[in-house]
């Protein structure tokens, strides 16, 4: 009878999560995938990514750029946006459905799309474009040639960055869901596992986790060793799922927890609000992430975490019960291709844990932070302001403001609201530095306010003081020479650099004449293609300007020469 139990327990589990997602609307033959080549993906919805989830689909193109992208069902461009970083050259498109897809890390558009925006871009002497359209701007069809994959903006390595969104709130929503269909038949696979006893859920810090050693029972179900735990307490794990083309670590799609065969919680990445997704830091052990580089999905919610992923509002934690109890992890992707973990609890009997030790914090916290006020802490012109709701919860914080620095450091807690920092102009730099507990440098502002302090609004925590650049930045052509005729070439690239805090902004022109340069941050290249713009003329005189963040300006100029005809 106790077997027969457990084997209608382990159908409820592997089928249960699929019961409640049948309920939710979702066109299945609606969109059609963005790419002709099967969708091999270097990244999946909702996955871990550093300060937010993952908005939708990163699909490989075979380490090429310039293939065809397809839009996936009638609609019309709502949105063109280009920048730097981000999601580089992107386009959006609204459909009648009341949904949106987005394609983004283009290489271009196609024809008619990239003369619109170029004319715009001219027009504004800007490469960098967020341009909203309306409905009757730019009607395209179903499976209709939009643009050409690329590497643009914040990718590294060429692919597609593919969404479906609400069109009312722009919620992104799983790509997967709508019948986006790419092959899985492989199970999620298990990184780690880890306990967490008596769990204080008003303290990121309260217990430090304890490492479980598991082992496999068959296909599908693993189990750890035996456990001591008591009071409240929770579980973590760190897993993740490859599909059947690539061994990239993706993520999984639904987590459920039971305790002696109830239901705890449920975790579904069917979508998420972009204002939430700051609240991974609240899924995941920050702790730990910050001290050993592994994000563990913690299965109960501690203070501040109102993310919308949870199917129950309970908060995860069991409450121990006396003697021999089980619990249960099941972990499956979309594909609903699952794993089980059983973790047997024994709250009488003592057992050695396998504990994974933290590192030893050594820093002296002097300040305690209650969550429901502000602080503002003040040393002459030096000035902290500190909103409540911050941390999400109080916090113990070492604060200190000295002649030469300004110091709030914490490296073990998340910061979910802007901390504003004023440090007076000593006249010994130029700008805000900060550095944080891996000793890395980052600039902050160069930016005075009326009182000639330096002033901004930041979710950095560690040493912030006063430093001076006065190199301004290297500007090198790349695959032309002064005085050089060009006539066989389609474009020009230069390589700009600053080393210490960044370029901030450039500008070319031929002839007098603003020219588009694209600006491609990750190999430091600024490129033009010769275009319609361009005015034909056998002597040419190009002139760069670039200017970093702190003002400092370098100006390079050229003579190059090609046919007019």
């Amino acid at each position: 009878m106790k077997f027969l139990r457990s084997k209608l327990l382990l159908l409820f589990i592997f089928t249960f999560p699929w019961v409640i997602n049948s309920q939710i609307e979702y066109p299945k033959d609606y969109f059609s995938k963005p790419i002709e080549i099967p969708l091999v993906l270097s990244g999946n919805f909702g996955e871990l990514r550093s300060n937010h989830f993952h908005s939708g689909l990163d699909i490989k193109t075979q380490n090429k750029e310039g293939l065809k992208i397809f839009n996936s069902a009638d609609g019309y461009i709502s949105r063109i946006k280009i920048a730097h970083g981000g999601f580089g050259k992107a386009l959006y498109v609204d459909h009648p459905n009341g949904f949106t897809t987005v394609y983004a890390h283009l290489k271009k558009f196609n024809k008619e799309i990239e003369d619109y925006i170029k004319k715009i871009q001219y027009k504004r002497q800007s490469y960098e474009i967020d341009l909203y359209l309306n409905k009757n701007d730019f009607t395209i069809n179903k499976n209709q040639i939009i643009a050409f994959s690329g590497n643009t903006g914040s990718s590294f390595g060429p692919h597609l960055h593919y969404e479906i969104r609400k069109s009312s709130n722009q919620k992104p929503l799983n790509p997967i869901l709508f019948g986006i269909h790419v092959d899985d038949s492989r199970r999620p696979e298990i990184a780690s596992v880890y306990a967490y006893n008596n769990v204080d859920i008003n303290n990121y810090n309260s217990i430090d986790p304890i490492k479980l050693s598991f082992k496999k029972i068959n296909d599908s179900i693993f189990k750890t060793t035996e456990i001591n735990l008591k009071g409240n307490s929770g579980f973590g794990i760190n897993v993740y799922d490859k599909q059947d083309s690539a061994n990239n670590k993706n993520g999984v799609y639904n987590i459920s927890t039971y305790y002696n065969d109830e239901l705890v919680n449920s975790i579904n990445y069917n979508g998420f609000l972009f204002e939430e997704s700051i609240l991974i830091n609240t899924l995941i052990d920050f702790k730990h992430y910050i001290n050993n580089s592994e994000r563990v999905i913690k299965l109960f919610k501690t203070s501040g975490n109102k993310l919308s992923l949870y199917e129950k509002e309970n908060n995860g934690l069991i409450n121990i019960k006396p003697n021999y109890s089980e619990f249960k992890i099941k972990i499956s992707d979309i594909e609903n291709n699952k794993i089980i973990i059983i973790i047997p609890i024994n709250s009488e009997k003592k057992i050695i844990t396998n504990t994974k030790k933290e590192k030893l914090d050594l820093t002296i916290y002097n300040k305690k932070i209650n969550n429901d006020l502000s602080y503002n802490f003040i040393n002459g012109e030096q000035k902290i302001n500190i909103p409540k709701n911050t941390f999400l919860q109080n916090v113990d914080l070492h604060i200190n403001l000295s002649k030469d620095s300004l110091k709030i450091v914490n490296p073990n807690i998340p910061v979910f609201n802007n901390i504003k920092v004023i440090f007076p102009n000593s006249n010994k730099g130029n700008y805000l530095a900060n550095l944080n507990q891996n000793k890395e440098e980052t600039f902050i502002t160069s930016n005075l306010n009326p009182n000639n302090n330096f002033e901004t609004k930041t979710k950095k925590l560690g040493t912030f003081f006063i430093k001076n650049d006065s190199i301004p930045p290297t500007i090198k052509s790349l695959n032309f020479k002064n005085g050089e005729w060009i006539s066989n070439k389609n474009y020009l690239k230069l390589k700009i650099l600053d080393k210490e805090t960044g370029i901030k902004k450039y500008k070319g022109t031929i002839n007098g004449n603003w020219v588009l340069f694209e600006y491609e941050y990750k190999r430091g290249e600024i490129s033009y293609e010769f275009d319609e713009y361009y005015v034909k003329k056998p002597k040419n005189e190009l002139e760069i300007t670039v200017e970093d963040m702190v003002g400092n300006i370098s100006i390079y100029k050229s003579i190059f020469y090609r046919k007019s005809n």
